[in-house]
């Protein structure tokens, strides 16, 4: 697959849940709104179940839903049967990889950048973000939040080398 400035952008608890039964576990208003704003004009890749949490396009952002089970998409949105599919689609601008599991596990080895949210609290969940190599990434804590009872940080991460 060819780099083309691909980022990551993910919120996980302390034990890497993403998930659980089809939705986020946590209701953060300013995790959202930072979803928003990282988004915003930007092609954003997801898979088939994370789009359907969503279930609409976005007016702020163009996705792209990984999914070789459907067939249409809402105006606004493409369709690709494959990450590598999906990557080719999108222009040599950042492209944001927002999820599922899957879709994480394989951009992991080929993005550049990781736009985390880490809420500092374990959830119950079956969908998880991979483990990262800290050889691998530089991490830098831009700001610590606490909302709604939850404490998180709002951190990024820079692929010391990535793989082409």
């Amino acid at each position: 697959m060819i780099n083309k400035n691909l980022s990551i952008l993910v919120a996980y608890s302390l034990n890497r849940v993403i998930g659980a039964q089809g939705v986020i576990p946590w209701k953060l208003p300013s995790e959202r709104n930072r979803f928003k704003e990282i988004c915003k004009g930007k092609k954003v890749i997801m898979g088939r179940r994370t789009f359907e949490e969503i279930g609409k396009a976005l007016p702020y952002c163009t996705i792209v839903v990984v999914s070789k089970s459907l067939k249409t998409v809402p105006e606004g949105c493409l369709l690709a049967n494959s990450l590598k599919e999906a990557v080719e689609m999108c222009s040599n601008d950042e492209v944001l990889i927002a999820g599922g599991q899957e879709i994480y596990e394989q951009a992991m080895p080929y993005c550049n950048k990781i736009y985390a949210t880490e809420i500092l609290h374990n959830f119950e969940g079956d969908r998880f973000f991979p483990e990262l190599n800290k050889k691998a990434w530089t991490k830098t804590v831009q700001a610590e939040h606490t909302e709604c009872g939850i404490r998180y940080n709002y951190v990024t991460y820079e692929n010391k080398k990535v793989v082409h």
